[in-house]
């Protein structure tokens, strides 16, 4: 009779792999949550005209913090809104990953020695009348 379970080596909860993505998600759930909590508030004050100073400051440094224990403690005990949160944590994690991926692409300075001989190369090829058809027509083929 053959066995249904994996062969797969199982992780232990010491893994330190685990343990640091549990960590990461747990806090960059805790922190999108308070930014989020933030942003809604600031548009409901926007909304209120209620003008940007240190009023609003003052308000958003009360309601943010309550807002959030009170958000925690019927996630505590309400044990399909834990669950929603358990799987939220890898959504959260992946847009934070997407983020920092797309800010890393918009900030990357190539200035490598490979970067600098491809800008280089396509310098004098655009200089050089017959490189330069052959590369228009190669781009036109393609």
């Amino acid at each position: 009779m053959s066995s249904t379970e994996s062969n797969a080596p199982k992780l232990g909860e010491n893994d330190p792999i685990k343990v640091l993505f549990d960590m990461a998600s747990y806090w960059a759930t805790i922190w999108g949550f308070i930014a989020l909590c933030l942003w809604l508030e600031h548009e409901v004050l926007n909304r209120l005209d209620i003008e940007p100073g240190s009023i609003q400051v003052v308000i958003l440094l009360v309601s943010t913090p309550a807002i959030f224990l009170v958000t925690v403690t019927r996630i505590e005990k309400n044990p399909k809104a834990r669950l929603i949160l358990e799987r939220a944590r890898y959504v959260v994690v992946l847009v934070a990953a997407a983020l920092l991926g797309a800010y890393l692409h918009a900030n990357h300075k190539d200035e490598s020695y490979e970067s600098a001989l491809r800008d280089g190369a396509v310098l004098a090829c655009a200089k050089i009348a017959a490189c330069k058809a052959a590369a228009t027509d190669y781009a036109n083929t393609r």
